[in-house]
């Protein structure tokens, strides 16, 4: 005891016992008293387990422009709306999901695991009016937002291929156009579009042919595009030279009396490849495609990626097929055909890559549409890089073809190809147009066609592999007159834009809707004088000839233009000093010679000379410099 007269025990003692008591009082009151009362509210309250929402990642273009985003719909049974900010743009290549949020198309479904997150788990008390007793629910386990995929497309070149498509399936009647942009150097998708097209946010739309994206879903025969993948069989394995002659075998060559017939549209005379290439002659590149036989033509195709899938998890890409090498041989026609893009079955995607292979020297990259992965707080955690799969071609073959390519948007089918809005970049080119294979009467269908045209642009150096497909163009078949001109427009579009022009661009050209709005080339001297006169457009004439064989914008003629003079057909070798290699590639194109050069820049030296009396299968060399 202490001296205020308590004793610790006993109040402690006395503080427990009064405890017990309480509890003792409590428990009376909830399981006798109040039985009923406290049943009530416990079975009022009931357990649940819930999923928590994973946002779906985004998907953006390669400068971060949003294609498609989740956000919350004010209709709460509704929950989370998956929105297509851009609408039908890209919607091929975007894709859309179903009503459950789940990828099922396009890069929507191809992944979805890793955009969809993963939900997480929260234990909810609820009351009997099922509001949550926030004191007593936990989260679990917490929700993980799935990731944000980055493409490699660009939104506004994209936005320029899709409109090329819709007004070039209105120009020339078509069922249907595709094209893609690719870097050649690292594999880069930077478009892609077919048309018509479908707008995701349709609940309707997304179950027809215009949800496919045929650039890699689309099985076709090359027709001459395929040509350059002959020539370089027979370059790389040293079996045909570039100078050799063919013999003129008249508009049609049959090897045997009981032969089917192999044509060109023309007659054109003794040729070598690169001016086969140029008048693309099925009947040369048939024969080279002998001389190559079915093992190396195989081998080559097979190494350019024909016959097998470009990408490794692109649903819907079909294979396209290559025949093997007994397959070629089991007649006497087929390896023929094989030559000039025939009997051989690829995609568009396939195709594209095998140029870009010759434009970036000879290397097969693999095509790619992911740029990188980030997290919800848009770090990068991921980049792909460019993949390499091999070497195709030596440095050397790749730059004989580029040659060629050159030759044939200059002076040859593609010449409806160079623009005269973009006078100083060089594009080089192959035209294709293909009769579609009925399967019912198996045969040709020469009313069905596929034209195509694979460009690059520049043709050296070169930025932009770009190939366009038009499905059965009505009046215009072939390639140069309906492709072609998308691809034209593709380019000029993207190199005056102002965030997508690859370089200094000089956009001082004649304005559109001006007095020299005009295409003067091919023009008589005299009808081209006429026009400028009565026009009031500016011109000056530059070189000696009857004909407006090129022409360029000058500085210093206002909306004015220059316009080379020359003749269709030369005895003599024209003076080409000055003239810039786009010109010099016309003025020779009118002549039929083979031109190969080095530099860059304008013509400082040319051999034969000026006036020098010109002989069959001499070759131009032609030495540029830039100005200092």
């Amino acid at each position: 005891m202490n001296k205020f007269g308590a004793d610790p025990l006993f109040i402690l003692k006395s503080l427990v016992l009064c405890t017990i008591f309480v509890l003792v009082l409590q428990t009376f009151d909830i399981q006798v008293l109040n039985r009923n009362v406290y049943q009530m509210k416990t079975r009022s309250m009931v357990t649940h387990t819930k999923n928590l929402h994973a946002e779906r990642g985004s998907i953006m273009d390669r400068n971060g422009v949003v294609f498609a985003e989740s956000m919350r719909d004010t209709n709460a049974f509704l929950g989370y709306s998956r929105l297509f900010l851009q609408g039908s743009l890209a919607s091929q290549i975007v894709g859309k999901v179903d009503h459950s949020g789940s990828g099922n198309l396009g890069m929507e479904k191809i992944y979805n695991d890793s955009l969809r997150g993963d939900e997480g788990i929260r234990l909810s008390i609820q009351k009997e009016n099922k509001s949550e007793v926030y004191s007593r629910s936990k989260n679990v386990v917490e929700a993980r937002s799935g990731l944000n995929l980055v493409l490699t497309i660009d939104r506004d070149m994209q936005e320029i291929v899709e409109k090329a498509l819709k007004d070039g399936v209105a120009e020339f009647a078509a069922k249907s156009a595709s094209a893609v942009v690719v870097d050649p150097y690292t594999g880069e998708i930077l478009a892609m579009a077919s048309y018509p097209t479908f707008d995701p946010n349709s609940k309707n739309q997304g179950i027809d042919r215009a949800a496919k994206n045929e650039i890699i879903s689309m099985s076709y025969e090359p027709g001459s595009t395929f040509k350059v993948i002959t020539a370089a069989a027979a370059l790389e394995n040293n079996v045909v030279s570039p100078q050799k002659v063919f013999a003129n075998e008249g508009r049609c060559w049959q090897w045997n009396p009981r032969s089917e017939k192999i044509c060109d549209t023309h007659v054109y005379g003794d040729m070598d490849m690169s001016e086969a290439m140029v008048q693309s002659s099925n009947i040369v590149f048939a024969k080279i495609a002998s001389e190559v036989g079915a093992v190396r033509m195989h081998k080559m195709a097979r190494a350019f990626g024909i016959g097998e899938k470009a990408f490794d998890n692109y649903v819907g890409e079909e294979n396209g097929r290559l025949l093997k090498p007994t397959e070629l041989t089991r007649d006497d026609r087929t390896l023929k055909t094989m030559g000039f893009g025939h009997a051989v079955s690829t995609t568009p995607i396939q195709m594209v890559m095998a140029y870009a292979a010759i434009a970036n020297g000879g290397k097969l990259m693999r095509p790619q549409i992911v740029k990188e992965w980030r997290n919800s707080n848009n770090e990068v955690i991921r980049k792909v890089e460019p993949e390499e799969l091999r070497r195709v071609v030596s440095e050397k073959t790749a730059a004989t073809i580029r040659k060629m390519l050159y030759r044939v948007v200059n002076s040859g089918t593609a010449k409806r190809v160079a623009s005269q809005k973009l006078t100083d970049v060089l594009f080089g080119g192959k035209t294709g147009t293909a009769e579609k294979y009925n399967h019912l009467t198996r045969s040709y269908d020469r009313n069905s066609q596929v034209a195509s045209f694979i460009g690059l642009a520049p043709a050296e150096e070169t930025r932009y592999v770009c190939l366009v497909l038009v499905d059965d163009p009505q009046g215009k078949h072939v390639g140069g007159l309906t492709a072609g001109p998308i691809f034209r427009r593709i380019m000029e579009g993207i190199y005056y834009h102002p965030s997508l022009s690859p370089i200094a661009h000089n956009l001082k050209q004649v304005k559109l809707g001006s007095a020299c709005d005009k295409d003067f080339a091919g023009m008589p001297v005299s009808a081209a004088k006429d026009y400028a006169r009565k026009h009031q457009c500016v011109v000056r004439f530059e070189g000696k000839g009857l004909r407006v064989i090129s022409e360029r914008v000058d500085a210093g003629l206002v909306n004015g233009k220059v316009l080379m003079l020359g003749d269709a057909v030369a005895s003599r070798m024209p003076n080409l000093q000055g003239l810039s290699l786009r010109d010099a590639l016309e003025v020779m194109g009118n002549i039929r010679m083979n031109v190969e050069y080095t530099g860059k820049g304008r013509v400082v030296a040319q051999e034969p000379k000026a006036e020098e009396t010109l002989q069959k299968g001499m070759i131009c060399k032609l030495t540029l410099k830039e100005k200092s």
